[in-house]
């Protein structure tokens, strides 16, 4: 290797050659993390979106917002698929316990074809720098509980990656997208 630029940098389970597309990144503090463990961003296209917070009446509890939830987490994983490389990833992070659980991650990775590769415990303090807040109008910019917080691993699901004739779908796939990551916590409706 010639210099620092061609050597591949890891941060957890984050490498400097993965092509990454971050979605749902609020203050870019976890973008800015990767970016800094590799040295670069040259491979990473981070993006927020945060017209606006939650409806004023409606608390993380309430059904109604859970649906919510729900249905973005489902369009996401339906359009993530279809960006993703047969090697490639979706990660979620998001908190295991009441009322998060309820949003059923895995269950809805399943129903748009995905499977759950692994599922293992996000610890803040593995990624300098990067700062959990609230996004959207309510509590705006003020930061959370990272309790039970975990990174869901999904793969497409075998099933998905053949055609009726046996042919591989994704084997003239353009789009090189490695590893695609969302912290649904920053996510407000």
């Amino acid at each position: 290797m010639k210099n620092n630029e061609t050597k591949e940098r890891w941060i957890q389970h984050y490498s400097s050659s993965h092509k990454i597309l971050l979605v749902g990144e609020g203050d870019f503090s976890f973008s800015a993390c990767l970016a800094k463990a590799f040295g670069s961003a040259a491979n990473m296209v981070a993006t927020c979106l945060h017209t606006e917070g939650h409806y004023r009446w409606l608390r993380e509890r309430d059904s109604i917002l859970i649906r919510m939830h729900q249905d973005l987490i489902a369009a996401y994983f339906k359009t993530a698929k279809e960006m993703l490389l047969e090697e490639g990833e979706i990660h979620v992070t998001v908190r295991d316990d009441y009322p998060y659980n309820r949003w059923e991650v895995e269950k809805l990775a399943e129903c748009a074809g995905l499977q759950l590769k692994d599922k293992v415990e996000f610890r803040k303090e593995n990624y300098p720098g990067y700062q959990n807040k609230r996004g959207g109008n309510i509590n705006c910019n003020q930061r959370f509980p990272l309790k039970a917080c975990y990174t869901y691993k999904f793969t497409l699901k075998v099933s998905a990656l053949e055609n009726s004739d046996g042919s591989e779908v994704y084997e003239s796939a353009s789009t090189e997208i490695t590893s695609i990551i969302t912290t649904v916590e920053d996510l407000q409706i």
